[in-house]
Protein backbone atom coordinates (compact mmCIF):
# COMPACT_ATOMS: atom_id res chain seq x y z
CA UNK A 1 0.00 0.00 0.00
CA UNK A 2 1.47 3.48 -1.09
CA UNK A 3 -0.90 5.50 0.77
CA UNK A 4 0.77 7.59 3.99
CA UNK A 5 -1.23 5.75 6.87
CA UNK A 6 -2.42 8.74 9.46
CA UNK A 7 -2.27 7.08 12.95
CA UNK A 8 -3.18 8.73 15.84
CA UNK A 9 -1.19 6.98 18.99
CA UNK A 10 -2.58 7.84 22.70
CA UNK A 11 -0.38 7.37 25.78
CA UNK A 12 -0.54 8.53 28.94
CA UNK A 13 2.71 10.78 28.97
CA UNK A 14 6.06 11.68 26.98
CA UNK A 15 8.11 10.80 30.52
CA UNK A 16 11.19 8.47 30.56
CA UNK A 17 10.04 4.92 29.81
CA UNK A 18 10.96 1.91 27.80
CA UNK A 19 6.74 2.47 25.93
CA UNK A 20 7.58 6.30 25.36
CA UNK A 21 11.31 5.74 23.98
CA UNK A 22 9.41 2.94 21.41
CA UNK A 23 6.33 5.36 20.19
CA UNK A 24 9.06 8.02 19.89
CA UNK A 25 11.22 6.56 17.94
CA UNK A 26 8.08 4.94 15.92
CA UNK A 27 6.70 8.33 15.03
CA UNK A 28 9.94 9.87 14.24
CA UNK A 29 10.02 7.58 11.23
CA UNK A 30 6.46 7.91 10.41
CA UNK A 31 6.24 11.92 10.43
CA UNK A 32 2.84 11.55 9.50
CA UNK A 33 2.07 10.33 12.62
CA UNK A 34 0.27 11.81 15.52
CA UNK A 35 0.18 11.73 19.17
CA UNK A 36 -1.99 12.40 22.16
CA UNK A 37 -0.78 12.21 25.30
CA UNK A 38 -2.89 12.22 28.46
CA UNK A 39 -0.35 14.32 30.62
CA UNK A 40 1.88 16.91 28.86
CA UNK A 41 5.22 18.00 29.85
CA UNK A 42 7.32 14.74 29.50
CA UNK A 43 10.80 14.86 28.30
CA UNK A 44 10.42 14.00 25.06
CA UNK A 45 8.05 16.54 24.29
CA UNK A 46 10.71 18.76 23.16
CA UNK A 47 12.23 16.22 20.47
CA UNK A 48 9.49 15.13 19.10
CA UNK A 49 8.54 19.07 18.52
CA UNK A 50 11.71 20.25 16.91
CA UNK A 51 10.70 16.96 14.55
CA UNK A 52 7.89 18.37 13.57
CA UNK A 53 5.84 15.59 14.97
CA UNK A 54 2.22 17.09 16.07
CA UNK A 55 1.56 16.47 20.01
CA UNK A 56 -2.02 17.01 21.40
CA UNK A 57 -2.35 17.64 25.20
CA UNK A 58 -5.67 16.21 26.62
CA UNK A 59 -4.46 17.67 29.80
CA UNK A 60 -6.20 15.17 32.32
CA UNK A 61 -5.27 16.07 36.04
CA UNK A 62 -7.30 13.98 38.22
CA UNK A 63 -8.20 10.44 36.56
CA UNK A 64 -8.94 9.23 32.74
CA UNK A 65 -12.93 8.94 34.09
CA UNK A 66 -12.90 12.62 32.93
CA UNK A 67 -16.04 13.77 30.54
CA UNK A 68 -14.28 16.73 29.37
CA UNK A 69 -11.16 14.46 28.88
CA UNK A 70 -13.16 12.46 26.71
CA UNK A 71 -14.77 15.26 25.03
CA UNK A 72 -11.27 16.55 24.18
CA UNK A 73 -10.39 13.01 23.04
CA UNK A 74 -13.38 12.86 20.62
CA UNK A 75 -12.78 16.31 19.27
CA UNK A 76 -9.00 15.89 19.02
CA UNK A 77 -9.82 11.90 16.66
CA UNK A 78 -13.02 14.28 14.81
CA UNK A 79 -10.32 17.35 14.07
CA UNK A 80 -7.01 14.85 13.13
CA UNK A 81 -8.96 11.88 10.92
CA UNK A 82 -6.82 9.39 11.86
CA UNK A 83 -6.79 5.75 9.78
CA UNK A 84 -5.93 4.20 12.88
CA UNK A 85 -5.38 5.07 16.54
CA UNK A 86 -3.03 3.32 18.25
CA UNK A 87 -3.08 3.26 21.90
CA UNK A 88 -0.13 2.57 24.40
CA UNK A 89 -0.96 0.91 27.95
CA UNK A 90 -4.12 0.15 30.01
CA UNK A 91 -4.91 3.65 30.94
CA UNK A 92 -5.32 5.09 27.35
CA UNK A 93 -6.77 2.03 26.05
CA UNK A 94 -9.18 1.92 28.12
CA UNK A 95 -10.20 5.92 27.60
CA UNK A 96 -10.06 5.22 24.02
CA UNK A 97 -12.76 2.23 24.31
CA UNK A 98 -15.03 4.03 26.65
CA UNK A 99 -15.09 7.46 23.59
CA UNK A 100 -15.57 4.31 21.11
CA UNK A 101 -18.39 2.85 22.91
CA UNK A 102 -20.54 5.95 23.51
CA UNK A 103 -19.60 7.18 19.64
CA UNK A 104 -19.51 4.11 17.95
CA UNK A 105 -16.72 4.78 16.26
CA UNK A 106 -15.28 2.27 13.92
CA UNK A 107 -11.76 3.65 13.09
CA UNK A 108 -9.60 0.82 13.02
CA UNK A 109 -7.79 0.15 16.49
CA UNK A 110 -4.89 -1.00 18.31
CA UNK A 111 -3.79 -1.73 21.68
CA UNK A 112 -0.13 -1.76 22.98
CA UNK A 113 0.58 -3.64 25.83
CA UNK A 114 3.66 -3.24 27.71
CA UNK A 115 3.64 -5.22 30.88
CA UNK A 116 3.79 -8.92 32.23
CA UNK A 117 2.48 -10.89 34.99
CA UNK A 118 1.66 -7.26 36.83
CA UNK A 119 1.34 -7.46 40.90
CA UNK A 120 -1.36 -5.00 41.70
CA UNK A 121 -1.15 -4.94 44.90
CA UNK A 122 1.60 -2.87 45.29
CA UNK A 123 -0.36 -0.13 43.92
CA UNK A 124 -3.77 1.91 43.66
CA UNK A 125 -7.18 0.03 43.56
CA UNK A 126 -7.91 1.81 40.61
CA UNK A 127 -5.00 0.30 38.56
CA UNK A 128 -6.63 -2.84 39.35
CA UNK A 129 -10.05 -1.53 38.37
CA UNK A 130 -8.12 -0.06 34.77
CA UNK A 131 -7.09 -3.36 34.08
CA UNK A 132 -10.05 -5.20 34.58
CA UNK A 133 -12.16 -2.96 32.25
CA UNK A 134 -9.35 -3.58 29.81
CA UNK A 135 -9.81 -6.85 29.47
CA UNK A 136 -13.79 -6.65 29.50
CA UNK A 137 -13.10 -4.91 26.54
CA UNK A 138 -10.89 -6.34 25.17
CA UNK A 139 -12.86 -7.96 21.93
CA UNK A 140 -12.82 -4.46 20.90
CA UNK A 141 -9.41 -4.13 19.44
CA UNK A 142 -8.61 -5.47 15.76
CA UNK A 143 -5.21 -6.70 17.39
CA UNK A 144 -3.26 -6.44 20.86
CA UNK A 145 0.74 -5.85 20.44
CA UNK A 146 2.13 -6.96 23.16
CA UNK A 147 5.94 -6.38 23.22
CA UNK A 148 7.25 -9.65 25.09
CA UNK A 149 6.26 -13.16 24.50
CA UNK A 150 5.23 -13.16 28.81
CA UNK A 151 3.84 -10.43 28.31
CA UNK A 152 0.94 -11.81 25.63
CA UNK A 153 0.85 -15.07 27.56
CA UNK A 154 0.08 -13.54 30.70
CA UNK A 155 -2.82 -11.60 29.20
CA UNK A 156 -3.93 -14.57 27.46
CA UNK A 157 -4.25 -16.28 30.79
CA UNK A 158 -6.30 -13.02 32.79
CA UNK A 159 -9.07 -13.79 30.13
CA UNK A 160 -7.54 -10.78 27.13
CA UNK A 161 -9.28 -11.81 24.20
CA UNK A 162 -8.82 -11.35 20.31
CA UNK A 163 -5.58 -10.84 18.41
CA UNK A 164 -2.88 -11.09 20.64
CA UNK A 165 0.58 -10.87 18.79
CA UNK A 166 4.38 -9.56 19.71
CA UNK A 167 6.42 -7.32 18.36
CA UNK A 168 9.79 -7.38 20.45
CA UNK A 169 11.10 -3.30 21.17
CA UNK A 170 13.41 -2.01 18.12
CA UNK A 171 16.77 -0.29 19.54
CA UNK A 172 18.58 2.18 17.68
CA UNK A 173 22.27 0.44 17.51
CA UNK A 174 23.93 3.12 16.07
CA UNK A 175 22.69 5.84 18.78
CA UNK A 176 23.31 2.98 21.75
CA UNK A 177 26.92 2.13 20.77
CA UNK A 178 30.18 2.43 22.59
CA UNK A 179 31.27 6.34 22.19
CA UNK A 180 34.91 6.70 23.62
CA UNK A 181 34.67 10.02 23.99
CA UNK A 182 31.09 10.39 25.34
CA UNK A 183 32.99 7.38 28.11
CA UNK A 184 35.63 9.79 28.92
CA UNK A 185 33.42 12.52 28.96
CA UNK A 186 30.92 11.31 32.00
CA UNK A 187 33.94 9.95 33.97
CA UNK A 188 35.76 12.91 34.41
CA UNK A 189 32.05 14.81 35.09
CA UNK A 190 31.51 12.41 38.30
CA UNK A 191 35.25 11.65 38.70
CA UNK A 192 34.80 8.40 38.07
CA UNK A 193 38.19 6.24 37.60
CA UNK A 194 38.92 5.58 33.95
CA UNK A 195 40.05 1.29 35.53
CA UNK A 196 36.51 1.45 37.79
CA UNK A 197 34.18 -0.99 36.94
CA UNK A 198 30.72 1.44 36.82
CA UNK A 199 27.83 -0.82 36.66
CA UNK A 200 24.12 0.74 35.85
CA UNK A 201 20.51 0.49 36.48
CA UNK A 202 18.20 2.90 34.45
CA UNK A 203 14.34 2.41 35.53
CA UNK A 204 11.83 4.95 37.65
CA UNK A 205 11.29 4.43 41.19
CA UNK A 206 8.62 1.76 41.35
CA UNK A 207 7.70 -1.34 42.94
CA UNK A 208 7.69 -3.13 39.94
CA UNK A 209 12.09 -1.92 39.63
CA UNK A 210 12.48 -3.26 42.89
CA UNK A 211 16.03 -0.90 43.67
CA UNK A 212 16.14 -1.69 47.08
CA UNK A 213 17.37 -5.47 46.49
CA UNK A 214 20.35 -3.98 44.08
CA UNK A 215 21.40 -1.24 46.76
CA UNK A 216 21.49 -4.44 49.18
CA UNK A 217 23.57 -6.37 46.86
CA UNK A 218 26.04 -2.78 45.93
CA UNK A 219 26.66 -2.50 49.97
CA UNK A 220 28.21 -5.94 49.45
CA UNK A 221 30.18 -5.14 46.27
CA UNK A 222 31.27 -1.95 47.45
CA UNK A 223 32.92 -4.10 50.47
CA UNK A 224 34.49 -6.45 47.92
CA UNK A 225 35.17 -3.91 45.14
CA UNK A 226 36.08 -0.85 46.59
CA UNK A 227 36.20 0.85 43.56
CA UNK A 228 32.73 -0.32 41.95
CA UNK A 229 30.53 1.92 41.08
CA UNK A 230 26.91 2.11 41.00
CA UNK A 231 24.72 4.76 38.60
CA UNK A 232 20.91 5.09 38.94
CA UNK A 233 18.99 6.98 36.32
CA UNK A 234 15.43 7.27 36.25
CA UNK A 235 12.61 9.33 37.62
CA UNK A 236 12.77 9.57 41.48
CA UNK A 237 16.24 8.04 41.44
CA UNK A 238 17.40 11.60 42.47
CA UNK A 239 15.51 11.18 45.68
CA UNK A 240 17.80 7.95 47.39
CA UNK A 241 20.10 8.14 49.98
CA UNK A 242 23.62 8.70 48.46
CA UNK A 243 25.47 5.83 49.62
CA UNK A 244 28.90 5.49 48.94
CA UNK A 245 30.22 4.68 45.05
CA UNK A 246 26.55 5.57 44.55
CA UNK A 247 25.63 7.82 41.81
CA UNK A 248 21.42 9.00 41.13
CA UNK A 249 20.56 11.10 38.40
CA UNK A 250 17.12 11.02 38.51
CA UNK A 251 15.42 11.49 34.83
CA UNK A 252 17.77 11.35 32.40
CA UNK A 253 16.94 12.40 28.97
CA UNK A 254 20.54 12.02 27.04
CA UNK A 255 20.90 8.44 28.42
CA UNK A 256 22.98 6.96 25.55
CA UNK A 257 25.71 9.09 27.35
CA UNK A 258 25.78 7.22 30.43
CA UNK A 259 25.65 3.94 28.69
CA UNK A 260 28.73 4.70 27.22
CA UNK A 261 30.65 5.28 30.62
CA UNK A 262 29.52 1.84 31.85
CA UNK A 263 30.63 -1.49 31.93
CA UNK A 264 27.65 -3.91 33.37
CA UNK A 265 23.80 -3.15 32.63
CA UNK A 266 21.28 -4.36 35.81
CA UNK A 267 17.53 -5.09 35.54
CA UNK A 268 16.35 -5.88 38.80
CA UNK A 269 12.79 -6.11 38.15
CA UNK A 270 10.56 -7.83 40.72
CA UNK A 271 7.91 -8.42 38.15
CA UNK A 272 5.46 -6.85 35.33
CA UNK A 273 8.53 -6.37 33.23
CA UNK A 274 7.75 -7.39 29.25
CA UNK A 275 10.63 -6.17 27.57
CA UNK A 276 13.25 -4.19 29.28
CA UNK A 277 14.51 -1.29 27.09
CA UNK A 278 17.04 -0.29 29.10
CA UNK A 279 19.07 -3.67 29.10
CA UNK A 280 18.85 -3.95 25.47
CA UNK A 281 19.98 -0.70 25.16
CA UNK A 282 23.13 -1.32 27.26
CA UNK A 283 23.31 -4.32 25.82
CA UNK A 284 23.55 -2.34 22.82
CA UNK A 285 26.23 -0.15 24.58
CA UNK A 286 28.63 -3.07 24.94
CA UNK A 287 27.63 -3.32 28.46
CA UNK A 288 27.40 -7.15 30.28
CA UNK A 289 23.27 -7.66 31.45
CA UNK A 290 22.34 -9.20 34.41
CA UNK A 291 19.39 -9.48 34.67
CA UNK A 292 16.26 -11.63 36.99
CA UNK A 293 14.04 -13.88 35.35
CA UNK A 294 11.21 -11.30 34.79
CA UNK A 295 9.46 -10.59 31.39
CA UNK A 296 11.41 -11.83 27.97
CA UNK A 297 14.58 -10.97 30.05
CA UNK A 298 16.00 -14.74 29.55
CA UNK A 299 15.51 -13.99 25.18
CA UNK A 300 17.09 -10.71 25.45
CA UNK A 301 20.44 -11.57 27.37
CA UNK A 302 20.72 -15.42 26.08
CA UNK A 303 24.01 -16.28 26.79
CA UNK A 304 25.52 -13.23 26.88
CA UNK A 305 25.30 -12.33 30.72
CA UNK A 306 23.75 -13.45 33.77
CA UNK A 307 20.08 -14.23 34.91
CA UNK A 308 18.70 -14.38 38.36
CA UNK A 309 16.09 -15.11 40.62
CA UNK A 310 13.68 -11.38 41.20
CA UNK A 311 14.15 -9.98 44.95
CA UNK A 312 17.59 -12.24 46.05
CA UNK A 313 20.36 -10.37 47.09
CA UNK A 314 22.83 -12.97 47.18
CA UNK A 315 21.95 -14.24 43.46
CA UNK A 316 22.75 -10.51 42.88
CA UNK A 317 25.35 -10.20 44.50
CA UNK A 318 27.06 -13.37 43.54
CA UNK A 319 26.05 -12.41 39.59
CA UNK A 320 28.01 -8.87 39.74
CA UNK A 321 30.77 -10.13 41.83
CA UNK A 322 31.17 -13.24 39.00
CA UNK A 323 31.44 -10.62 36.36
CA UNK A 324 33.74 -8.40 37.99
CA UNK A 325 36.13 -10.98 38.74
CA UNK A 326 36.39 -11.73 34.89
CA UNK A 327 39.76 -11.31 33.05
CA UNK A 328 39.77 -8.58 31.04
CA UNK A 329 40.11 -10.27 27.88
CA UNK A 330 37.11 -12.36 28.87
CA UNK A 331 35.10 -9.22 30.43
CA UNK A 332 35.83 -7.56 26.96
CA UNK A 333 34.75 -10.51 25.34
CA UNK A 334 31.32 -10.61 26.88
CA UNK A 335 30.80 -6.76 26.28
CA UNK A 336 31.22 -7.68 22.36
CA UNK A 337 28.90 -11.13 22.80
CA UNK A 338 25.86 -8.39 24.11
CA UNK A 339 26.38 -6.03 21.76
CA UNK A 340 26.11 -8.29 18.73
CA UNK A 341 22.90 -10.06 20.18
CA UNK A 342 21.05 -7.03 20.26
CA UNK A 343 22.39 -5.66 17.01
CA UNK A 344 21.34 -8.94 15.37
CA UNK A 345 17.87 -10.16 16.70
CA UNK A 346 16.27 -6.64 18.41
CA UNK A 347 17.24 -4.25 15.90
CA UNK A 348 15.40 -0.75 15.19
CA UNK A 349 14.23 -1.26 11.46
CA UNK A 350 12.72 -5.11 12.06
CA UNK A 351 10.41 -3.45 14.85
CA UNK A 352 9.53 -0.43 12.55
CA UNK A 353 8.84 -3.20 9.47
CA UNK A 354 6.64 -5.14 12.01
CA UNK A 355 4.45 -1.78 12.58
CA UNK A 356 4.38 -0.66 9.18
CA UNK A 357 3.01 -4.19 8.25
CA UNK A 358 0.29 -4.07 10.46
CA UNK A 359 -0.81 -1.06 9.97
CA UNK A 360 -1.25 -1.82 6.40
CA UNK A 361 -2.59 -5.16 6.80
CA UNK A 362 -5.31 -3.45 8.91
CA UNK A 363 -6.43 -0.90 6.11
CA UNK A 364 -6.32 -4.02 4.11
CA UNK A 365 -9.08 -5.70 5.13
Amino acid sequence: MNKEIKVLHIIASLGQGGAERQLVELVKHNKNHAICQLIPGGVYEKELKKKKIIIFDLKLKKSIFDCFGLYRLYKIIKYYKPDIINTWMYHSCLLEVILRKITFSNIPLIWGLRCSNMETSYYSKILKLVINGCKYFSETPNIIINNSVVGMNFHNSIGFKNNNIVIFNGIDTKKFSLNNQLTNQFRNQFNIAKDAKVLLCVGRVDPMKDHDTLLEAFKKIKKKFSSSVLILAGLGTENINKTNGLISLGDCQYIDHVYSACDIIISSSAFGEGFSNALAEGMSSSLIPIATDVGDAKHIVGNTGKIINPKNVIELYNAIKDLLELDEQNFFANKILAKNRINKNFNQLKMLNSYDEIYNKLLEE
